[in-house]
């Protein structure tokens, strides 16, 4: 890894470009570095991993000044930014009049932007010139994450990158050197060298059921208006669960309407399904009290809020809301951009491990799956040397059939051994079989994470008793301290009026109270039961 000296202001990237050909780890989130590519003078391909990225960036939820942009669902669909038009968003069904559209921007003078999803890149390259832009493939960790259930497209971008006139594969959550396959241990990475330090706080809350946590603090909202954590006041709050079915589980339990909140998933029939009764929503929907996130949206997506707090949820009976320490916590830790709220660099993960008794110890699966990788590479050499067509052609199905269970792959009519498999075993074993192997074992995972991520970041982890004692409900002499405060303030803010609203529909006759007694004989009553007495 190489440090590189790079130009910044208030957090953000001014660099003019990127290095060429080259992973380039940006450290940080949030700093502006797709940016880069999509305003400078270079003719650019953006390739990234969620549609909601694509929609993201096109239909941007603040315009340049900062007002609030409200988009109507049927205004987002495909093609040229309303706000840019350099700028080409390609995902979804590639059809005839995405193609139209595409040729007729690629037509016009001046530098010309695509950001897409990685499924369309190998189409693109039969539209365009490749030697004219430059490709930039953004939150590069998830083709190794992503590579089980997208291996035909990761692989894609791997034969075809090199065609393009230049590439860097960015990432501020680069693969850990442990896992990260051939063809990107091979090349050159640089990694930014940031003079400021940004700090990160991690609430780490293990519990028995991590959906019903995640409920419990969704009931202190509602029961008392807003959520106290060290001190400062949420009115709002986001949930990053990778599991549309656990979502709707949490949505039943507390007892949300569509009203409540915003469900930020894959737009498709089956999770239409497994929400019935409530709606698919995206990031350039008007914010509300609860927004749930799956991992459609975990990375690159700007949110906007004064007071939100991040929560991850993670089941350890559920491998798909397991996400990963060192790539995806300091993603979702930069998805808030509102430098105002206090929350802006804190989350809270929710989790509860899986009780196991066995499980396979890493360096035995390592010696296992190289083992594995050792009998491929034979077969690779055997079959490379196989004059029998039938038999390749016969090889060629077993594989098909085997898909991401085999280690071989075959790229321009040669075998080669598919290490991508390989790490990924790895990588997952690591997360699911060591990591959340306990509570214990998660928190130290935590304890480790800044000599993983590097200098940019400050990792404070806090005990768990903090989120314990933030979910202890108020006393009742606590609420009226309280409400004997507002009532004496000659104005109110928006929140400081909701929460006085919030105090008097819990306790209504605190108001009569309040007429009949005045503050000063209110704050030195003790219970409810003596107010009342006192204003019969």
């Amino acid at each position: 890894m190489i440090k590189l000296d790079i130009q910044e202001r208030d957090g953000f990237l001014i660099m003019d470009d990127f290095p060429k050909n080259c992973i380039f780890n940006k450290v940080k989130t949030g700093c502006g570095a797709t940016t880069i590519a999509l305003t400078n003078d270079k003719n650019y391909i953006i390739a990234v991993p969620t549609t909601e990225l694509v929609i993201n960036k096109c239909y941007p939820p603040k315009d340049k000044n900062g007002k609030d942009i409200a988009w109507k669902r049927s205004q987002i669909q495909a093609g040229v930014s309303p706000t840019n038009d350099r700028l080409f968003g390609l995902y979804g069904n590639f059809n005839r009049i995405a193609k139209t559209k595409l040729k007729k921007f690629l037509e016009q003078d001046g530098v010309k932007k695509i950001i897409c999803t990685y499924d369309k890149v190998e189409k693109l390259i039969e539209l365009i010139n490749p030697l004219e832009f430059k490709i930039l493939v953004d939150e590069y960790h998830n083709l190794l994450k992503q590579y089980g259930f997208r291996t035909m497209v990761i692989n894609q971008i791997i034969e075809n990158f090199k065609c393009f006139k230049s590439h860097c594969f960015l990432t501020a959550t680069p693969i850990p050197e442990l896992f990260k396959p051939k063809v990107f241990a091979e090349m050159t990475e640089y990694v930014a060298d940031w003079k400021t330090v940004d700090k990160i706080t991690v609430y780490p809350y293990p519990c028995k059921s991590a959906s019903s946590t995640a409920t419990k603090i969704i009931r202190h909202y509602k029961d008392n208006g807003h959520f106290v954590l060290d001190g400062s006041r949420s009115e709002e709050a986001y949930f990053f669960v990778n599991s549309v079915r656990e979502i709707k589980e949490i949505l039943e339990e507390a007892r949300l309407t569509n009203d409540d909140c915003r469900i930020i998933c894959a737009d498709d029939e089956k999770n239409h399904y497994k929400l019935e009764g409530f709606e698919i929503s995206s990031s350039t929907a008007p914010a509300k009290r609860f927004t749930f996130v799956t991992c459609k949206a975990f990375e690159g997506v700007d949110y906007y809020s004064e007071t939100a707090i991040c929560f991850i949820v993670s089941d350890g009976y559920n491998k798909h809301t397991l996400i990963s320490i060192d790539m995806d916590i300091p993603q979702i830790a930069g998805r808030i951009r509102t430098k105002s709220n206090p929350f802006r660099n804190k989350i809270v993960h929710i989790f509860n491990a899986k009780a196991v008794n066995y499980y396979v110890p890493f360096d035995v699966m390592e010696e296992r799956i190289e083992d594995e990788l050792a009998t491929a590479r034979k077969r690779v050499e055997q079959l490379n040397k196989e004059p029998d067509t039938k038999i390749l052609e016969q090889q060629d199905k077993e594989f098909e059939k085997l898909g991401i269970d085999t280690y071989i792959i075959k790229r321009n009519d040669r075998y080669e051994v598919n290490d991508m498999v390989a790490q990924l075993k790895l990588y997952q074993h690591w997360t699911m079989r060591i990591v959340y192997k306990s509570a214990e074992s998660l928190i130290e995972s935590y304890k480790e994470l800044g000599m993983v991520i590097g200098k940019a970041h400050e990792w404070d982890i806090k005990d768990e008793d903090v989120m314990k004692k933030a979910l202890t409900p108020p006393q009742f002499r606590d609420r009226l301290k309280r409400f004997c405060d507002l009532k004496e303030k000659a104005t109110l803010t928006d929140s400081e009026k909701q929460e006085l609203k919030d105090i008097t529909d819990k306790y209504p006759f605190l108001e009569q109270g309040c007429e009949k007694l005045g503050l000063s004989q209110l704050r030195r009553t003790r219970t409810i039961k003596e107010i009342k007495v006192l204003t019969e």
